[in-house]
């Protein structure tokens, strides 16, 4: 017969049990969720943001990566039964930043074709039909392209929306709004 007594002190779960056959008692300590997060915390935190700062050449955006990791770390059902919360915390963490990466040469890439679309010299008669000439080609163009592509380039050229902000507007994830974006730019560059 397994008997189980548990006890909470200061956060910390003690679990006794019995262990059938031999009699005996086996001892278990559990800290809970929010304690082993604090004592990961004051462990990992200041390695955690020195490792990010090496490897993404930057603090700021390390600190706010950092951010991001320790919520997801918290998030978990029950991270004090990781193997290596350390390590996994590490790898959400660099996950995060190389995420962050990737949607910055995105938007760098994005500006710069908006640049390219959007470079204009000063009007003469001869530039002012070809840029009515362009516009209509663009607008042909933006009529052709899918639904929710129109919507989102629409959303964020004309109103000038963020792409969290189309993101939160559409529900849908920031990455399937830079998807949209970028195809809309390949769009209108086969197009013109």
């Amino acid at each position: 017969m397994n008997t189980a007594f548990v006890f909470c002190l200061a956060h910390t779960y003690i679990v006794l049990r019995s262990v059938a056959g031999g009699g005996g008692m086996s001892l278990r300590v559990r800290q809970s969720k929010a304690a082993f997060v604090q004592a990961c915390y004051r462990e990992h935190a200041k390695p955690l943001l020195s490792y990010l700062t090496a490897r993404f050449h930057n603090r700021e955006d390390a600190e706010e990566i950092a951010q991001e990791a320790w919520l997801k770390f918290y998030g978990l059902t029950d991270p004090a039964s990781l193997d290596n919360p350390r390590g996994y915390l590490f790898q959400i963490a660099t996950n995060l930043g190389i995420d962050r990466a990737r949607r910055r040469i995105l938007e760098q890439r994005h500006d710069k074709l908006e640049e390219q679309l959007g470079e204009t010299e000063s009007p003469s008669a001869e530039r002012d039909a070809a840029a009515r000439e362009e516009m209509r080609a663009i607008n042909d163009a933006l009529k052709t392209l899918p639904e929710k592509c129109r919507q989102v380039f629409v959303m964020h050229r004309l109103r000038g929306a963020s792409y969290p902000e189309i993101a939160r507007e559409l529900d849908v994830s920031v990455s399937m709004v830079e998807k949209h974006i970028i195809r809309a730019l390949r769009h209108f560059r086969a197009a013109l």
